[in-house]
């Protein structure tokens, strides 16, 4: 009897040790989960690197943003010039513009944007002359180069001498709008030799944006210059001038 006794609390004895044991391991695993060891994989802090954006290809490039000043030196206003992206096989949506017997096939034309406003406030009357030019690089068996800007007034003919398409136009910004959109246009960039154009010509094209001026609600006239540029330059023949290449 007292054998079985002696026995039977030995048993309880090893029971309470293995319990021990087995309660101090799993607050040690509770412990190591909670406060990892420092130095260990899992407390690496994984580096990542953001790729770099991806320029959008169908997003206008911004070639010439610049203020423009009187010619005392006061902010009058601020203009972005942007180029959007090639369009092949297209008629530019110039609007009467038949007499310059546009065939669509084998077109291909970028727009351009001049937009106006800023830090200076509300945009207002500006006018201007502009030009397209091709330059040493510009291949010459592209055909026409043409220059469209839109009218205001709906009442502009384009084309009225062609052939040749026009390489000058001017815009006069009588209704204060925020953008005037323009067009300039190869007609002969599609071909079977090209059938993807020719979207390389458009860089070797200069642009040039000549007699800025600012129409008061008098009527009178402020001639403007440009300013500092944060892209783009003045003409190396005229500083009164922007000259930006298209592409």
């Amino acid at each position: 009897m007292e054998a079985s006794v002696r026995g039977a609390r030995e048993a309880i004895r090893v029971a309470l040790v293995v319990a021990v044991l087995v309660i101090t391991s799993g607050c040690g695993f509770l412990h190591a989960l909670a406060a990892p060891e420092a130095g260990h994989p899992s407390t690496q802090a994984v580096a990542t690197t953001a790729a770099p954006a991806t320029p959008d290809p169908d997003q206008p490039r911004v070639v010439a943003d610049t203020d423009l000043l009187t010619t005392a030196g006061a902010a009058a206003d601020h203009l972005v010039v942007s180029v959007g992206h090639v369009r092949s096989g297209l008629v530019p949506p110039v609007s009467d513009a038949s007499p310059c017997r546009f065939d669509g096939p084998s077109l291909q034309y970028v727009p351009v944007d001049f937009t106006f406003g800023g830090a200076q406030g509300p945009f207002s009357s500006v006018a201007a002359h502009v030009g397209i030019s091709t330059g040493p690089a510009t291949p010459a068996d592209i055909g026409d180069v043409g220059l469209f800007v839109e009218s205001g007034n709906g009442d502009q003919v384009y084309c009225a001498d062609y052939p040749p398409l026009p390489t000058r136009d001017k815009f006069f910004n009588q209704m204060g709008a925020k953008t005037i959109h323009a067009w300039v246009v190869l007609d002969r960039a599609v071909t079977a030799a090209t059938p993807a154009g020719r979207p390389e010509v458009f860089p070797t094209l200069q642009l040039r944006i000549s007699d800025l001026r600012r129409f008061a609600s008098s009527g009178s006239t402020q001639t403007l210059v440009p300013g500092p540029f944060t892209v783009g330059a003045t003409c190396p023949d005229d500083a009164d001038e922007i000259c930006v290449p298209l592409g």
